[in-house]
């Protein structure tokens, strides 16, 4: 069921560093940096079609299994899309339009979308 919330922030941290863990040649598990062992989870099994506030639930489980992998794609603008494995038309989704200014507990939403959109794209910095 996974526990632990996912949500937003201003600026990076250490909460918001993440150790992209091969599976297979195009999967990868995302494990938290600062919580080791500690895997960004997509529960996607009622993302059937596109929801205007995105639906699916994202939080963290302890270990990788079949909800913690992840196809990481390049669209075409060059920014990356982060798609479920178990739930394949689950992408990652953020929206982060409340978050203004740090907050210690984070802001924002996390969940999942059907298909790519704008709040489906991510840079990635190495």
């Amino acid at each position: 069921a996974g526990v632990g919330t996912v949500n937003c922030q201003f600026g990076a941290g250490p909460y918001e560093k993440f150790i992209l863990r091969p599976f297979a040649s195009d999967e990868y598990s995302i494990e938290s940096l600062q919580f080791p062992n500690v895997y960004l989870r997509v529960d996607g099994g009622w993302v059937t079609s596109f929801q205007g506030s995105g639906s699916g639930i994202v939080n963290g489980q302890f270990g990788a299994g079949p909800y913690e992998r992840f196809v990481i794609g390049q669209e075409a603008d060059g920014k990356y899309s982060i798609q479920s494995v178990q739930f394949p038309n689950a992408y990652l989704r953020i929206d982060g339009r409340s978050v203004q200014s740090f907050s210690g507990s984070g802001a924002g939403t996390v969940n999942a979308q059907y298909g790519v959109g704008p709040w489906e794209k991510f840079k990635i910095t190495v």
